[in-house]
């Protein structure tokens, strides 16, 4: 980034309620970007903003050569001061920049379950990791609704062809099938749409499209690694509240 961005944590006042509270228009976000000369590196988006009293609350995507992610910062509307970072309201909990959910809901690939607890799982069929907890997980999920979002890795050259072979499953029946297929049990079907081991994969415009849908998504939930679960509302969740059910 050219601009050198001091990640600092601020402490203020924060009603849960913010979300329902003034959303800035987009088309004001230039003369948001005027008030800070971080706001105006290239590398920078404004994707939101909320007006407080005293500050703005925005939601930024930062672009980088690994990918992008989202982040929120505090704009300060006397002195346009900016705070990128974490901060806490006064009873301790994180302030964010309310997620998104159709969004989110976008990047499923496909969902499975009929239970009454919803969770989102974003996995990539190359990740060990994954396959690991495909392993653990076998008939411990009937307790939910799960909506499974594909992400590969940059460094697994190997998932989007996995992918691509599991989107091409007619409904998400079949799609779980190969899901099962690659994570479960090894099956190596996928290579038959692998024309060149040499070249990186060249997904189909179907597929592509929903390639930036789920990198929007786990983008949204500012996921930092697979396999990562969700509930309900877009919160993080570990394997283990997850496989001994969300409840208990």
């Amino acid at each position: 980034m050219k601009t050198q961005l001091f990640m600092l944590t601020v402490v203020i006042l924060f009603n849960p309620l913010f979300a329902k509270e003034n959303m800035v228009d987009s088309a004001k976000f230039l003369d948001l970007k005027k008030m800070n000369k971080v706001l105006q590196d290239p590398v920078l988006t404004i994707k939101g903003a909320i007006e407080k009293p005293e500050s703005y609350i925005l939601k930024l995507e930062a672009r980088s050569p690994q990918g992008s992610q989202n982040i929120t910062a505090f704009l300060d509307k006397k002195t346009s001061e900016l705070y990128i970072g974490s901060a806490y309201d006064k009873e301790g909990h994180a302030i964010e920049f309310p997620k998104d959910p159709k969004i989110i809901k976008d990047g499923v690939a496909f969902t499975y379950g009929n239970g009454k607890e919803e969770i989102y799982l974003i996995t990539d069929p190359e990740c060990p990791y994954c396959s690991k907890f495909e392993e653990e997980a076998k008939g411990r999920l009937n307790d939910y609704t799960v909506h499974v979002i594909l992400f590969p890795l940059s460094f697994h050259k190997k998932s989007p062809a996995m992918i691509e072979w599991i989107m091409m499953g007619k409904d998400d029946t079949e799609k779980k099938i190969r899901f099962e297929d690659v994570m479960l049990k090894d099956s190596t079907k996928y290579t038959e749409l692998i024309k060149d081991v040499k070249k990186p994969f060249v997904h189909s415009p179907e597929v592509q499209v929903y390639k930036k849908r789920s990198e929007a998504a786990a983008r949204e939930v500012n996921m930092r690694g697979t396999p990562a679960l969700y509930d309900a509302n877009f919160n993080p969740i570990s394997q283990d509240q997850v496989l001994k059910g969300l409840q208990k």
